[in-house]
């Protein structure tokens, strides 16, 4: 009865299990252990062909690079040189206003398209066609148009379809016309109203607007300013 009691005792209660700190600590260091071994698991050792063969092992171990697909170029890691900085010499330029030279400009708007037409026309007014175009100053050259009531419409429809709308302010006060009637009245307020349109609503662009004379005839006013003969683009 004696033995199998104390074989039943030797069952139940585990002689072997430890106190709750030292388990703890022996937990601390089993995991550190565990570490350093995946640790020096990482690492390569430099074995050389005379030190293996005489049993001796270079020690310093070289930790293993991650491979990249992309390799960052070389003269994006080169630094800066030391010392005081150059400053660069450019500056920009604005074209003069009081001294600018202005041109002007005679075209032929004998069976032309409004809106190709009205392209150049605002061009040349703004000053975009000369390497001193400058968008906040009014560098732009006199345009002298003839024939303005032989232009002509991108299509037949818009002779008569096309409406041209013009509103005093005042209840009812809003007149359409259109482009077949404006052209027998006032012709030259068909490629007036179209470059208008391109011309930006300032004071600036009153000012451009000004320079535009346009006659309905061959003949215009401005001989004695001499105009030179335009060759529009295709």
């Amino acid at each position: 009865m004696n033995e199998m009691t104390e074989e039943k005792v030797e069952k139940t209660t585990p002689g072997n299990k430890i106190p709750g700190p030292l388990e703890s600590t022996l937990k601390r260091e089993a995991r550190i252990e565990r570490l350093n071994r995946n640790r020096r698991s990482r690492t390569t050792v430099k074995v050389s062909k005379e030190a293996s063969a005489k049993g001796k092992v270079d020690l310093k171990p070289e930790h293993k690079k991650p491979k990249t697909d992309s390799v960052m170029p070389r003269a994006s890691r080169i630094t800066a040189p030391k010392g005081a900085m150059i400053k660069a010499a450019g500056k920009t330029l604005f074209a003069p206003t009081i001294n600018n030279e202005r041109k002007w400009v005679l075209i032929d708007a004998q069976d032309k398209i409004v809106g190709r037409l009205a392209t150049e026309i605002s061009m040349i007014l703004r000053g975009k066609n000369k390497a001193s175009y400058t968008p906040n100053n009014d560098v732009g050259d006199f345009v002298v148009v003839i024939n303005a009531d032989k232009v002509k419409f991108s299509t037949q429809a818009k002779e008569n379809n096309k409406m041209y709308y013009n509103y005093s302010g005042y209840v009812g006060g809003l007149r359409e016309r259109s482009a077949a009637d404006l052209r027998e009245k006032c012709p030259e307020e068909i490629l007036r109203h179209a470059v208008k349109g391109m011309i930006t609503r300032s004071p600036l662009g009153n000012a451009q607007m000004k320079k535009l004379k346009i006659y309905a005839g061959p003949e215009h006013e401005n001989a004695a300013q001499n105009p030179q003969l335009h060759t529009l683009r295709a």
